[in-house]
């Protein structure tokens, strides 16, 4: 089994230590947003999973760089084979863009979402397609809800 992108999720409340939460509002600068979101990633079900996707997930902003990662798990749900990272940028009014790939046992997925972040937090939405060697591609949607994370 290989998986091109790999980070051990257990590293990533590393990432998140300097977070700092604000009050809810409109769309701001990427400066005003907090530095670290986390929430929950929801994915359509694939054909061959038992159930849709429905795992942690998070997201540090510097400066007017994005990171997102969340835990890919085996086909049945029931282990963590490695993490989907996907980078990207938010602009001035908080408007996010994050593309990731990667591959899994001959597998290549492609992810892209976008949204607009707040203060308070937001929901992002995309799509994930997968492409298998022998068979036409396949695409999912996927939403990423976050809120800002506590210090």
């Amino acid at each position: 089994m290989k998986v091109s992108v790999i980070l051990a999720f257990a590293m990533l409340p590393g990432l998140l230590v300097a977070a700092r939460a604000q009050s809810e509002g409109s769309p701001q600068r990427s400066s005003q947003l907090a530095h670290a979101y986390r929430g929950t990633f929801v994915c359509e079900k694939l054909p061959a999973s038992l159930d849709i996707l429905h795992v942690p997930a998070d997201l540090v902003i510097r400066g007017d760089q994005v990171q997102f990662a969340r835990p890919m798990l085996n086909p049945r749900g029931t282990r963590v084979v490695g993490s989907e990272l996907g980078f990207g940028s938010v602009d001035a009014r908080g408007a996010i863009r994050i593309a990731s790939n990667w591959s899994f046992n001959g597998i290549g997925v492609r992810g892209a979402y976008e949204g607009t972040l707040t203060p308070g937090g937001w929901t992002l939405a995309g799509t994930q397609t997968w492409q298998r060697p022998d068979g036409p591609p396949r695409s999912r949607a996927c939403q990423i809800a976050l809120v800002p994370a506590g210090t």
